[in-house]
């Protein structure tokens, strides 16, 4: 496609039937729609056009603003809606507010929104986080109203809305913002002590050994805030954990790091051989680092819970209480409300095309309705009057009144999450054997140099202390400690930067173990998308014209079935009407139409039409005489999943399964064409969970990869969840691991990375083990002195870490 061809703003391409443009330097450009127009139009006007030299990345096409977008920003100059999501104002009238933004893509976007907002009148502050999409602005009310900040944002193809953060996510924010902290006073007393100690161990001042006091009280002030600010952590923890009487690493790290100091501080005052400032510092900033990219973890999993409760609509229409005793409730009442004013036994009105944020029960009207957030099939289903609908789901025909039955932690959405977090609480068995195992070596290093010091007491005490702490030291599990972070670390990163996310510490080595990889088929092996395949041509009509009839049939429609035919539409049809579950008629150029199911399109046919089945879905195209058309639509594979299962079945000797809840015969397709021969149709979330249990009770590690918040609970039942990057927030959230970049082979990749992790893992293990009981007998025998511990300790963990260091590889496109 020529450039000419790609709208001026947002770079998608514009319609061949359109010729709409825009003057720039004298010189005319095309745009695909009024609204990239109206948007590059004022960015010009603006003195902005920078932007369009720097963005990277195509944008959406802007929406216009309607009427209802007005009104809902209006709510914001509410009084007790602005001072829920914004500070008090100042003695000068500010406040300060965040927000979330959409249509954020690249630096350059960054730049024209900051750049735009500013210019309004009262806006003193306000800068975007491109990592977050997040934005902080502090402004003045009373000169331009939240209302007209937010409308001028989406002037431009950006839509803002005041972001909330959980206590979950200020708690992990505040606690990251201190190991931080903790972090860079440990790598500077690193640093610094490193470089006092290269003059001592090169007996650099052996001829001015009052250089050597000087340097080992400066080292002893340099190390103090590691002891007492950056090390506290690991102090604390020891001393629950003795309280506890449950050993964990913090025990032996807490006696070492303590331990190594005091003698330090011993030797500095009364004089000795060596001091271990430099190794207490560089022990202390290892652990930390590590403590510290587990909390990044854990954050990002806190802001992923927070995008998905920001996702629910913040005003509903809310329908008069009495209106529910007549025969017929007058819809023009209805008055928009937030969501937070909102109670059980309220009638709502869900217009086509909303998102439904509450349980309830429809008392007036008939629609489809998309549940993809709940089961993960994008095919919508029929909803009538006396039918429940569930939080997370989307109208998408006609409008619906539907009486409130369960709002926020009460509703079917909170449930499931309720059910995951009892379901996550559960530890692996392999978790729990190895933290008693640890329990054990913990015990048993304390045991070994307390019997070390004990004997060394009774035979030479002036030798005992310093025996004792040698055994301590080179004993450590430093190197144990980061034998398995480091490696999980280096190959979490690659993993990163390939494009899939790790957000449980287990993900790893239970993908290296993985037997079984079982698969959803909609939106996981395939695009989750419906694309045309074949048309059956009975008409004098070329396929351009039926598809573009079919199209304008469509305009408007938010029906999948109705995205694979929008893109040929040239002109809306007139006197469109839905039919639920059926399908869509109007009126074309004089002459009425019908498209949709077969029996609705022929449904007032003179004669029967004879179809051949085919494992298609079959969209039909009739007039008022004969039908036209038969559309066959499929959802095809992902581009990516033939060579993805071929590395897993045939490189990696894994098996694999399709566990499906569409009962048509696309998933026999699709298995066929992936060559899974286990494949299972019309499942339950609950007979997926059950065909899961059966292979894990044969001995299989099960990993499930889904994209449905119907597949969370199969997900949370099998020993490792991955989720797809079109999978629901929720699903997301409540993965062992996220594929971003939506690339099947990108999980291939890890299961690879993770075994080469795992083997890396045992190398490391075996290297620890090893050192220790080589370096145990020599130090218990006398012959480590405590220097030469921290050395061999220091050299241990260095060896592990540049191990670790080979999984750094990432994915080759």
């Amino acid at each position: 496609m020529s450039e000419a061809e790609k709208c001026y703003h947002c770079s998608n391409p514009v319609p061949a039937s359109l010729n709409l443009n825009i003057n720039v330097g004298g010189e005319e450009y095309a745009v695909c729609c009024r609204g990239c127009q109206a948007v590059a139009n004022l960015i010009h006007n603006d003195g902005l056009q920078q932007f369009y030299r720097f963005r990277d990345n195509r944008l959406e096409a802007p929406e216009p603003i309607s009427s209802l977008d007005r009104s809902k920003y209006a709510l914001y100059d509410r009084d007790d809606v602005l001072s829920s999501v914004a500070t008090q104002p100042t003695s000068d009238g500010k406040r300060s507010l965040s927000l979330s933004l959409e249509g954020i893509t690249c630096a350059a976007c960054v730049w024209l929104v900051e750049q735009f907002v500013r210019k309004l009148p009262g806006v003193d502050e306000f800068w975007v986080n491109l990592s977050n999409h997040r934005a902080a602005l502090t402004w003045k009310q009373d000169a331009t109203p939240l209302s007209e900040v937010l409308l001028q944002l989406q002037s431009i193809g950006f839509r803002g809305y005041p972001f909330s953060a959980t206590e979950e996510e200020k708690r992990l924010a505040d606690e990251q913002k201190t190991m931080l902290v903790r972090l860079g006073v440990a790598g500077i007393g690193m640093m610094q002590n490193m470089m006092l100690a290269v003059p001592m161990y090169f007996g650099l001042l052996q001829d001015t050994p009052e250089y050597v006091d000087l340097f080992r009280f400066i080292s002893l002030i340099v190390a103090m805030p590691v002891i007492l600010y950056s090390a506290r952590p690991f102090f604390k923890a020891a001393l629950r954990d003795i309280r506890l009487r449950h050993l964990t690493m913090d025990v032996p790290v807490s006696l070492a790091i303590g331990g190594a100091f005091a003698a330090s501080a011993w030797i500095t005052f009364r004089g000795g051989p060596e001091v271990y400032f430099d190794s207490v510092c560089m022990f202390t900033f290892f652990l930390l680092l590590g403590r510290y990219l587990e909390s990044r973890a854990r954050m990002s999993a806190a802001q992923s819970n927070a995008r998905l409760k920001q996702k629910a609509p913040q005003f509903v229409d809310l329908l008069p209480s009495q209106g529910a005793q007549g025969s017929q409730i007058d819809l023009t009442r209805a008055q928009l409300t937030p969501l937070r004013d909102i109670r059980v036994g309220d009638l709502i009105l869900f217009k086509a095309g909303d998102l439904i944020p509450v349980d309830g029960e429809i008392v007036q009207g008939e629609s489809s309705v998309n549940e993809a957030a709940l089961t993960g099939e994008f095919m919508p289903r029929p909803r009538c009057t006396g039918d429940a609908v569930l939080s997370g789901s989307v109208n998408i025909d006609n409008s619906l009144v539907v009486r409130v039955t369960a709002l926020d932690q009460d509703s079917h959405l909170s449930t499931i999450n309720r059910l995951v977090e009892r379901a996550l609480q559960e530890r692996p068995q392999l978790s729990a054997m190895a933290d008693k195992v640890a329990s054990y070596f913990v015990a048993g290093v304390l045991l070994t140099a307390a019997i070390v010091g004990f004997i060394w007491w009774r035979i030479d005490p002036a030798h005992a202390f310093a025996i004792t702490l040698s055994v301590l030291v080179v004993t450590c599990p430093c190197a144990l400690s980061l034998a398995t972070p480091t490696a999980l670390t280096t190959a979490t990163t690659a993993l990163r930067q390939s494009g899939l996310i790790i957000t449980r510490g287990h993900a790893l080595e239970t993908l290296a173990r993985a037997s079984r990889i079982v698969f959803d088929k909609t939106g996981t092996l395939t695009q989750g998308e419906l694309n045309l395949v074949k048309i059956d041509n009975r008409s004098s009509y070329s396929d351009a014209e039926l598809l573009a009839l079919a199209g304008s049939l469509e305009w408007d429609n938010p029906h999948p079935i109705a995205k694979a035919f929008q893109g040929y539409a040239q002109e809306p049809a007139q006197q469109i009407r839905n039919h639920t579950g059926q399908g869509v008629e109007g009126e074309h150029n004089g002459s009425r139409f019908r498209l949709g199911s077969l029996k609705f399109a022929i449904e007032k046919l003179p004669q029967s039409q004879n179809v051949a089945p085919e494992n298609y879905q079959t969209v039909a195209l009739a007039d008022e005489k004969q039908l036209l058309a038969l559309f066959y639509l499929t959802d095809s594979l992902r581009p990516s999943a033939k060579e993805a299962l071929r590395q897993l079945q045939q490189e990696q000797g894994l098996r694999t399964a399709i566990l499906s809840g569409d009962s048509s015969a696309a998933v026999e397709t699709i298995a066929s064409a992936l060559a899974v021969t286990d494949t299972e149709k019309s499942c339950s979330p609950e007979g997926k969970l059950e065909r899961v249990k059966q292979w894990q009770q044969e001995g299989d590690t099960v990993v499930m990869v889904g994209d449905g918040v119907n597949d969370v609970p199969v997900m949370a039942g099998a020993h490792l969840a991955v989720a797809m990057n079109n999978a629901t927030d929720l699903t997301q959230v409540r993965a062992d691991a996220v594929i971003l970049n939506g690339d099947l082979r990108t999980f291939a990749f890890g299961v690879k990375k993770a075994r080469d992790a795992y083997r890396i893992i045992r190398q490391n293990l075996s290297w620890a083990v090893s050192y220790n009981l080589l370096a145990l007998p020599l130090a218990a025998a006398g012959y480590v002195p405590p220097y030469a511990a921290a050395i061999g300790m220091s050299v241990s963990s260095l060896i592990v870490v540049l191990n670790a260091l080979r999984l750094s590889g990432v994915q080759k496109p």
